[in-house]
């Protein structure tokens, strides 16, 4: 399994790298087969050449690569973000990645969120219109077809089900938004039948996120276009405890490539400091070995990550007065004890 590796800007450039030796240690253990690729693509190269995704890339990691390791993106020297629409929506839509989870962990257990990824308001169709150098008509539209609301749907009930998940909520807002509302609800009702397993039910996002923050218990999976579930998504993070807690996947169901990323940006007020969270980042190679099957390996880590976040080596944001390096290092020490623990390593 070959990863390429996307540090990217920022705290991504700090976490990337503390992240990586624990996937090397599992890798090691258990014999996964694992390489990975470094590529530079961020704002530095932006800024030097132009140029955020080179020519050729999607069509290279398509063909040379099974995933992303993604660090995050943004600088303030580019403050319209466009090497960071440039690189991440240039994956998403170039490999299409329409597919997003990001798990939502809570004392009570875990939300499964579910966020389409490459459509909506997303789709980047619409325009503007200036005069005298001032934005007079600005038009962006949302575009849904029905072949990527259909595949996003099935897909993400199959994976509930895989879960042994009951309950699925969609989320829309049909009643103000009614066409591509009504086009989701169409499509989630109509797939809902092939899952008997699972209980369906539907809210609208405003009504979603109030009770969402006043009780999480009732939800279990949620499915939502793309503004919708990246809203959700960072109510969920808080709820949680921080964006320094958030991972994420970007999945391609018809390939099975996909692309893991903390969802906490590159925060420039503490790059360079040695205080950023690696947490997310880890925690979405969590995700990346489960995804590719490696459940042993994925629940080693997934509790040294939780155990790590408790103690004194977790970073500020969690309370604690450890550095990144200590954070990391504090999950090396209890893997390699795990590990060391194993009578005979099962298979990944």
């Amino acid at each position: 399994m070959r990863i390429a590796v996307v540090p990217g800007d920022g705290i991504g450039q700090e976490v990337v790298p503390a992240a990586l030796p624990a996937l090397t240690a599992l890798d090691e253990a258990f014999g996964l087969g694992i390489s990975h690729d470094v590529f530079d693509w961020g704002a530095d190269q932006w800024l030097a050449t132009g140029v955020g995704l080179p020519a050729g890339a999607i069509s290279r990691l398509a063909r040379d690569y099974h995933a992303v390791f993604l660090g995050a993106l943004g600088d303030p020297r580019i403050p319209d973000m466009a090497h960071g629409r440039d690189i991440l929506l240039g994956l998403r839509r170039g490999l299409d990645l329409y597919v997003n989870y990001r798990p939502i962990v809570l004392k009570h257990g875990v939300i499964d969120l579910y966020r389409e990824n490459t459509q909506g308001l997303y789709a980047g169709v619409g325009g503007s219109i200036a005069r005298s150098g001032a934005v007079t008509v600005a038009i962006d539209e949302c575009v849904y077809t029905r072949d990527t609301v259909e595949g996003f749907v099935r897909f993400c009930l199959g994976r509930l089900r895989e879960q042994h998940r009951r309950k699925v909520t969609l989320v829309h807002k049909s009643n103000a938004v009614p066409n591509t509302g009504r086009l989701w609800q169409d499509v989630f009702w109509r797939e809902l039948e092939a899952f008997p397993e699972l209980v369906g039910s539907e809210e609208y996002v405003d009504s979603f996120c109030y009770n969402l923050v006043r009780d999480p218990t009732p939800y279990e999976g949620v499915l939502a276009p793309n503004l919708f579930g990246d809203i959700i998504s960072d109510i969920g993070a808080a709820l949680m405890g921080g964006l320094g807690l958030a991972s994420s996947a970007s999945i391609c169901p018809e390939t099975d490539f996909a692309l893991f990323e903390p969802v906490h940006g590159s925060a420039p007020d503490i790059a360079g400091k040695g205080t950023a969270n690696p947490y997310a980042a880890a925690m979405s190679l969590v995700l990346m070995l489960d995804h590719f099957g490696h459940g042993t390996a994925a629940g080693l880590l997934r509790d040294c990550l939780t155990e790590a976040a408790g103690s004194e080596a977790a970073t500020p944001d969690l309370g604690g007065g450890g550095s990144t390096r200590q954070f990391m290092a504090k999950v090396m020490e209890l893997l390699d004890r795990k590990l060391s623990a194993l009578p005979d390593l099962p298979t990944p």
